[in-house]
């Protein structure tokens, strides 16, 4: 897979001086809504629920969205998201290599790119409100990056799961499951420079919880089980 942000190993030899804020990630935007002109790297990747960040010279972009034909999340119009948990039934996800029934997609552009530097924060933990630190980071220059730069990834992505210096990747801890229900965040930031201050960022959350339908037949089964006790 070609991804988007990459680049050589010396410009990532000061990949671990990462300015973090030690702080649960929240979404964060200046409008929620269609972000006219991103496609996120593919054909028909819904472009309508967007968490939009404008900068001077730099538009930064953040949604989740289905993988192929699976259900889109739902949004609450202000950057949190609902997806189903479960396995993604197309390929190359499979059991020894899970994909997610969703993904994040992310969007930057502008005139001020090349005098950035970028992180693109996301979660394998379902745990809710985990710290900004301790989530995986893809970090680049924006002087190496596409004008925009725009793509789609699920956390079920081996490259996600490896830290590789080479192209920016620092891993999170632990593995993800895509069966697993509770929340991960997202945050793309850019900075003034590799060591700099944040400039601005977009953030969301994910929630992942199974469809309401799910809920009720578990209460019928557990109705039925109770009836089956009282009549034994």
């Amino acid at each position: 897979m070609n991804h988007v942000f990459k680049s050589t190993a010396a410009v990532f030899s000061l990949v671990g001086a990462i300015s973090a804020t030690a702080a649960p990630i929240i979404p964060s935007f200046s409008t929620f809504g269609t972000l006219a002109g991103a496609t996120f790297g593919g054909s028909g990747i819904p472009n309508n629920a967007v968490a939009i960040t404008n900068l001077t010279g730099l538009t930064l972009g953040l949604t989740a969205t289905p993988r192929f034909a699976a259900a889109n999340p739902t949004n609450n119009g202000a950057g949190t998201f609902t997806a189903r948990p479960g396995l993604s039934p197309n390929p190359p996800s499979s059991a020894a290599d899970p994909y997610a029934l969703w993904n994040f997609s992310f969007f930057l552009g502008g005139t001020g790119v090349a005098n950035a530097y970028f992180r693109l924060f996301y979660d394998f933990n379902p745990a809710v409100g985990n710290d900004q630190l301790t989530h995986g980071v893809f970090a680049a220059p924006g002087s190496v990056l596409a004008n925009p730069t725009q793509d789609s990834y699920n956390l079920g992505m081996d490259f996600l799961a490896t830290t590789n210096p080479a192209i920016g990747i620092t891993a999170p801890a632990g593995v993800f499951n895509p069966n697993a229900q509770g929340q991960y965040s997202f945050a793309l930031v850019a900075y003034t420079s590799i060591t700099g201050a944040e400039i601005g960022r977009s953030a969301i959350v994910v929630n992942v919880v199974p469809e309401p339908g799910t809920f009720a037949l578990a209460g019928l089964a557990l109705l039925g089980l109770a009836a089956a006790r009282r009549r034994a």
